[in-house]
């Protein structure tokens, strides 16, 4: 997966989705920070449609309508079976992800990313989400295709790295996926072992074919689901913050205020201060450093999208979602912390 976003770079939480179909674009009901606030006209907030009995989605439908989190059309109608845009579906996974402040693009994002956006209604939306890396590759009023919700659903989940997995496999898991294109391979495969994204009863993945309505309302329950699934545990405000801070402050007197470059600088600078940091963390995150030439991917800024979990006793894990540069493209990256009263926090390895 980052692999193809460098590519691309280069060349150029809980039920709230509030999945507000309209017939132009999305309505934009608040959650988080940066919505989009332009709203489209010509919505019913019916939780009854003339047109879903029968349907294969339509206890998905019924059930997201009955809890407002979608709207049909003033005819009554759903038109489970029309296409979703791209930026329609970008505006939904927006509503279900956790609220992020973000930061402004720079100037090679704006052209390469968010130009076709410019003006539209889902201008913001493409603007928030482009911090964290979630970016769509063809133009806002493009139909979306199952490859790219997939990518996208990934992205949005922190764990478009998982594709890394695939990478060189043999494995055939779809008849129509080469393992010879591993861009798709690497973004089909782990989205169906997590279960985001399934295959057809005829052993297709199907990756050009368009997302309906329905589908897009079964995908953003798929991704609600699967953050409660792959970030467990409660994890107070408080320890978030004080999680974030422990990490970002480290990254940031490392590369920023002392600008150490050499692995052994690091290691003396971490001994030397007595910091809460074990040589683990400092391998996993800071190998680079101990070659003479190198690219890093650099470091997220932590106002990005922010993943945190509580994966044992006194143990925790933080998932940051961002993009980092056309170097990079969009990356995940986490980190693994300890804690004996949530208050103080030491940065370790992810095995300790």
């Amino acid at each position: 997966m980052q692999d193809y976003m460098r590519q691309l770079g280069k060349k150029s939480a809980v039920m709230a989705l509030v999945l507000s179909f309209v017939l132009l674009g999305v309505a934009t009901s608040s959650i988080g920070v940066q919505q989009a606030d332009a709203r489209e006209e010509g919505v019913s907030t019916t939780v009854s449609f003339t047109d879903t009995t029968g349907h294969w989605a339509s206890k998905e439908i019924m059930a997201a309508a009955k809890s407002g989190l979608i709207q049909g059309f003033p005819d009554g109608s759903f038109q489970p079976e029309q296409t979703v845009t791209q930026e329609q579906f970008l505006s939904l996974i927006e509503r279900v992800i956790p609220s992020f402040a973000g930061h402004e693009p720079d100037a090679f994002m704006r052209e390469t990313y968010l130009s076709h956006a410019a003006g539209r209604w889902s201008e913001k939306t493409y603007t928030h989400l482009a911090a964290a890396g979630i970016m769509p590759t063809g133009k806002p009023t493009d139909s979306l295709n199952r490859l790219e919700a997939t990518r996208i659903l990934l992205a949005a989940l922190g764990h478009q790295s998982e594709g890394e997995k695939y990478r060189g496999t043999k494995s055939h898991f779809f008849s129509d996926l080469s393992t010879d294109n591993e861009s798709q391979v690497m973004i089909a495969y782990p989205a169906y072992k997590m279960g985001i994204m399934a295959g057809f009863p005829d052993g297709t993945f199907r990756p050009d074919e368009k997302i309906s309505r329905a589908q897009a309302v079964v995908l953003l329950n798929r991704l609600d689901h699967q953050i409660e699934e792959l970030y467990p545990g409660m994890v107070t405000d408080n320890e978030k913050k004080a999680m974030t801070e422990a990490v970002s402050t480290f990254v940031g007197n490392v590369m920023d205020k002392e600008k150490i470059r050499r692995y052994d600088d690091l290691v003396a600078y971490v001994k030397k201060n007595k910091l809460q940091v074990t040589e683990s963390f400092l391998r996993e995150h800071f190998s680079f450093m101990q070659y003479e030439v190198y690219d890093y991917i650099r470091f997220p800024r932590f106002n990005e999208l922010m993943y945190y979990a509580k994966i044992g006793m006194g143990k925790y894990r933080m998932t940051v979602q961002y993009y980092s540069g056309e170097l990079g493209g969009s990356v995940d990256k986490t980190f693994y912390l300890s804690s004996a009263d949530g208050k103080t926090f030491r940065l370790i390895g992810k095995d300790e």
